[in-house]
């Protein structure tokens, strides 16, 4: 079958490099990060890189290693992003089970399709490919995997097979459950299907009749790769470990034994001409395989380490891996090196705070990639803290100092680590947690306050580092909870603290339902804030209408929901206390405990989990976590008057921090997508 004539994307031009600005929701300046990177595909012809991340799909020229296009903002959340053969359309699968097509010629999304899987939480598709011709798309995830002729009736498959009650421990290994499991491959002229149907078996289906025609076995379990050969003969396979084989379609038996390569994990792509490598992926290096001749074509060190996303091109001849650094290597047979291009993708955000001049961002992120300070102005990182190459691993918590010299960050086993920021050297190490998941300097900068999820809170001294005071939090029964509710599970042992202006008293909340208040320098408990149970507890309820019902019949709020509040903050004059819980944020008189206000919140910022003052108090700012909305709204409520002013949307996932420059012009939020947002507060605030 001949392909029909190559399509060029309509992309932005070489020049237009700055993708802090593409593609922007209403409101925002500029957007930091490229968002989590969960896959890379090349181009049939090579000469494009497609990376799906959590915000869309980014286009790539391999030649110029340079950005080209960012399309499918509109929804985000992309699991995987690949060509057809002839690149006039683009195929994506999201998290929420979404297969979409889109036209490369305008960036549009021309088609639809809900893939099927009932599954709760398991909708994410990871594997999708076009048939040769265009015209037929399968795509793969959970348990489940469907074939569709888009162009004609996308809204029935042609094909669709699903497992029955498959268990994810079956299709794992070693406890990765990065790696995509449940692949499948479709044939060259489109009517074979191949899919995995149990943890030791892959069935090719004949796609026009339904019929299974061969059920492959005798390899090492799970499957995680799936190709095959241009002449439809034979069927390559990559487990979860470093195994290869192939079997004979026609005599349903493997053509070869398998293969077990030495690295860390396979990727694997046939050649026109029908020769399979095999890229086998270590910690320093990657080796280039024949492997019908078992021979090394080529062995290049890793830049960095290692990442699980890895593709050969369809035709084997360039291979792309990426690294935690955020560096995309580019290998391409016959060519003396390898080229590398900086995607920036620094895993979900924890927290946000803008240095005292307003200058530079600080950001943390999950996992070991360090705090980075993002210039403003050039809306560049222009530090990562530490700096060194081989970063000590460093988790998701992180509090700076109010004179900005020392960081405090959480490591493993419990540990806390003081770090003199200028000469990145290690002050102190403080013990005690089994688990820090919060820590707060002291405005002063006398005390760091740091919350375990044994219910612990300890209040350090920073002059000494000698731990001053043990704060235990209250116990809560779990029996309270209904039996298996997985959000009050996750929720025991989650603090968050919060710092009167003044220093000298620090609130805290927990999986319980109380926000409790302590004297810092004597561990005295000074009071527990009181929560409201119905509107006669609040002097106001303000809010939109429908969100102000739910107060009228708190019945209709889980008693499991309701208990737990999410976040907590003072205002820069400490005069008010703000907490986040389920559908509201009560705002409390700080010298009284009294409730002032209940902001009732709506469907959409239901689960209020970061809050910020503006510098002049005046204004709150709520983020929510992901409701079930397409993008999560980030709310600017007027604290007087309790009217909510503006909503912003652009994230797709939960809003982790937000945070006000100090002159009161922007707001930066932090997100699980791993972006951070710069919203322009100008029209909407009188700082």
């Amino acid at each position: 079958m001949e392909n029909r004539t190559a399509f060029t994307p309509a992309l932005r031009p070489f020049d237009d490099t700055d993708v802090t600005t593409w593609e922007l929701p209403e409101g925002a300046i500029a957007r930091l990060g490229q968002g989590s990177l969960l896959a890379i595909e090349f181009s049939n012809d090579g000469e494009y890189l497609c990376l799906a991340s959590g915000i869309g799909f980014w286009i790539y020229d391999t030649e110029t290693l340079t950005p080209r296009a960012l399309w499918g903002t509109e929804t985000g959340k992309m699991q995987v992003a690949t060509f057809s053969y002839d690149a006039q359309w683009i195929a994506t699968g999201d998290i929420d089970g979404y297969l979409r097509v889109w036209d490369t010629q305008n960036g549009q999304c021309i088609t639809q399709i809900d893939w099927g899987s009932t599954r709760q939480y398991k909708k994410n598709i990871l594997h999708v490919h076009f048939s040769l011709d265009g015209q037929r798309l399968s795509a793969s995830g959970f348990g489940h995997s469907a074939v569709y002729d888009w162009r004609t009736n996308p809204d029935v498959p042609i094909a669709s097979f699903t497992l029955e009650d498959p268990k994810l421990d079956d299709y794992k290994k070693d406890g990765r459950i990065d790696d995509r499991y449940f692949p499948n491959a479709l044939s060259s002229d489109g009517n074979l299907l191949a899919y995995v149907s149990s943890p030791n078996t892959v069935t090719l289906s004949d796609i026009n009749t339904g019929e299974q025609i061969a059920h492959l076995t005798g390899h090492p379990a799970p499957v995680h790769s799936l190709r095959f050969s241009p002449c439809g003969q034979y069927l390559a396979g990559a487990n979860l470990g470093t195994t290869v084989q192939v079997w004979n379609i026609q005599n349903e038996s493997l053509e070869t034994a398998p293969i077990t390569y030495q690295g860390k994990r396979v990727k694997i792509a046939y050649t026109p001409d029908g020769i399979l490598r095999v890229a086998d992926i270590y910690k320093g290096k990657v080796i280039i395989w024949d492997s019908s001749k078992q021979e090394k074509l080529n062995t290049f060190n890793c830049s960095g380490v290692a990442s699980l996303r890895a593709r050969f091109s369809n035709d084997a001849s360039q291979f792309a891996i990426f690294y935690i650094d955020n560096k995309i290597q580019i290998w391409k047979a016959g060519t003396p090196s390898t080229r590398v291009l900086y995607f920036d993708s620094n895993g979900p955000v924890y927290s946000v705070e803008f240095l005292q001049d307003g200058s530079t961002l600080v950001s943390s992120h999950w996992g070991w990639v360090g705090k980075l300070f993002w210039n403003i102005a050039t809306r560049k990182t222009h530090r990562i803290f530490p700096s060194v190459t081989e970063r000590p691993t460093l988790r998701r918590t992180v509090a700076l100092s109010p004179c900005e010299e020392l960081l405090a960050t959480d490591a493993d086993e419990g540990n806390i680590k003081i770090w003199d920021i200028a000469s990145e050297t290690l002050v102190a190490e403080l013990t005690g947690h089994k688990y820090v998941i919060a820590m707060k300097f002291s405005p002063t900068g006398k005390y760091l306050v740091s919350a375990g999820t044994e219910g612990e809170l300890f209040v350090w001294n920073v002059v000494h580092w000698k731990k001053q005071h043990s704060l235990q939090m209250p116990e809560k029964e779990l029996s309270e909870f209904p039996k298996g509710a997985i959000v009050a599970r996750w929720a025991m042992g989650d603090i968050r603290v919060a710092f009167h202006p003044d220093g000298n008293r620090v609130a805290a909340i927990s999986y319980n339902d109380k926000a409790r208040i302590w004297d810092v320098e004597s561990g005295e408990h000074l009071s527990t804030l009181p929560l409201p149970e119905n509107m006669e507890d609040a002097p106001m309820y303000k809010g939109e209408p429908g969100s102000i019902q739910l107060g009228k019949d708190p019945d209709k709020i889980p008693r499991v929901d309701k208990v737990l509040l999410r976040s907590i903050a003072f205002s820069p004059c400490g005069t008010v206390i703000a907490c986040g819980r389920l559908y509201e944020v009560i705002l409390w008189d700080a010298a009284s405990s009294q409730i002032r206000m209940v902001i009732s919140l709506s469907e959409a910022c239901r689960q209020p989990c970061a809050l910020a003052f503006s510098p002049c108090g005046g204004y709150l700012a709520v983020g929510s976590w992901w409701c079930g909305t397409e993008k999560v709204p980030i709310q600017l409520w007027k604290i007087t008057t309790g009217e909510c002013i503006h909503t912003y949307w652009g994230h797709y996932t939960d809003i982790q921090d937000l945070a006000f420059s100090p002159d009161g012009t922007l707001l930066a939020s932090g997100s699980h997508d791993s972006t951070i947002l710069l919203w322009d507060l100008k029209p909407f605030i009188n700082s």
